[in-house]
């Protein structure tokens, strides 16, 4: 994992870093210095080499200024403290511009640690060492260093950026933070967090082993980069809540065939049975020929589909027949529950405009068994009939146990995914 930053930007900046202490006054030549000698202060026998290394690398030549500060280490072997505080300002952006990083990382060390460091240049320097550790490759240190910084009160967007990152290549999952609050701050300002920053945080959440962190960053992927591969990894945990109802799994394989186009193979037999059994032969009829059509069953299966087939299609046909009949006999009735079933037998016979019309009138009337039900039927009813705003609100709305707000918020999900929109996935409901 590399930088954002180009290295001749960050080299730049240590340049910078490296000559930004001027040499103040010039003492006179001497093998050491005076005891009455200011303490910043140069001998003229240091000042001529060492202002011909920092105009080297004034010019970007890391090499001829490295040459130059050699060559005062080898005819000044007694520098002052303020000598040698000097020449590592200038050697280690110099070791940097010629790629030795860890000699530069040592010398960037013993800047912070001198003494003789200016209190309005720490940060520049904490800067500079944390941007070489990164750019090295050594994120252990370049987290130790960049939070450090961050601590001194350095406010670098691109460090900011750059920690979690550092700490994630160093296998540090507590990285899963700052992806978090760099994803709601997307959000916040109304943009759709990068792909690539939203994978992140979900592989931080694994290695944290935060199963509803991993939920959090997987319904973000799968909102705003629609995949399949996110939808399938999102969709079956709405069947993992505490008694999960066996009424709803119908409704479960209602959604995924909305989201992908037909549910897994293995369960098509058992949707085709569980939609037959629940008094939707049209629909079993409809996911029985789309199977036949698209991946014949093979096997046990298919001896299976064969035996159903007859008694669906009788069904089907019935049921068809009886339509009128049936809407009348619920028009009638004292209560909802005969307008929300035959709303839903309409949806499922794929003519949900009048199913959910039917539906919303059912709700309406009242004296309901399964209120929440009702309104996940008529939220899908809805999406079945394009009206997806009215059915986002619908969803919403619902709020049930044992499946039914894990289900109706996976429905929002996939509703705001198709809306592209710049707004955060919506906070799961009490599930």
């Amino acid at each position: 994992m590399r930088a954002s930053t180009s290295r001749a930007v960050l080299a730049l900046t240590l340049v910078a870093a490296g000559l930004a202490g001027a040499i103040p006054a010039i003492a006179a030549d001497a093998p050491a210095a005076a005891a009455s000698q200011p303490a910043n202060t140069v001998r003229p026998a240091f000042a001529a080499p060492f202002s011909a290394a920092q105009e080297a690398l004034k010019g970007g030549n890391g090499a001829a200024a490295l040459a130059k500060l050699k060559e005062i280490d080898t005819t000044i072997p007694d520098q002052t403290p303020y000598e040698k505080y000097l020449v590592l300002r200038v050697r280690a952006p110099a070791e940097y511009t010629v790629n030795d990083y860890a000699a530069a990382a040592t010398d960037f060390d013993a800047i912070l640690a001198s003494p003789l460091l200016p209190a309005d240049d720490k940060l520049v320097m904490m800067k500079s060492l944390a941007g070489i550790y990164y750019g090295s490759e050594q994120y252990g240190k370049a987290a130790t260093a960049i939070q450090r910084y961050l601590d001194a009160g350095g406010d670098d967007a691109q460090l900011k950026e750059l920690l979690p990152q550092a700490q994630y290549a160093n296998k540090d999952y507590a990285a899963a933070k700052g992806f978090r609050a760099q994803v709601d701050a997307a959000y916040a300002a109304g943009h759709v967090p990068s792909e690539k920053l939203l994978r992140l945080l979900y592989s931080a959440y694994v290695g944290q082993k935060d199963d509803a962190g991993v939920v959090v960053a997987m319904e973000h992927l799968a909102v705003s980069y629609p995949k399949a591969d996110y939808w399938r990894d999102l969709i079956p945990r709405t069947r993992e809540v505490d008694n999960f109802s066996d009424r709803l799994v119908l409704d479960y394989y209602r959604l995924k065939a909305q989201v992908f186009g037909h549910v897994d193979d293995r369960e098509r037999l058992n949707y085709i049975a569980l939609a037959a059994r629940a008094g939707y032969p049209g629909e079993a009829k409809k996911v029985l020929d789309d199977a036949v059509a698209n991946k014949p069953f093979t096997g046990a299966e298919l001896a299976d589909a064969n035996k159903l087939r007859p008694e669906i299609n009788k069904a089907a046909a019935a049921d068809v027949a009886q339509q009128a009949a049936n809407e009348n006999s619920a028009r009638a009735a004292k209560d909802g529950n005969a307008l929300v079933g035959q709303g839903l037998s309409e949806t499922v016979s794929d003519n949900p405009a009048k199913g959910a019309q039917l539906i919303e009138q059912g709700i309406a009337k009242g004296g309901l068994r399964q209120p929440e039900d009702a309104k996940l039927h008529l939220g899908y009813a809805q999406v079945r009939a394009g009206r997806d705003a009215d059915a986002l609100k619908t969803f919403q709305s619902v709020n049930g146990p044992n499946g039914l707000s894990s289900l109706a918020h996976a429905w929002v999900l996939y509703l705001q995914s198709k809306q592209a929109s710049a707004a955060a996935p919506a906070a799961a409901a009490s599930r």
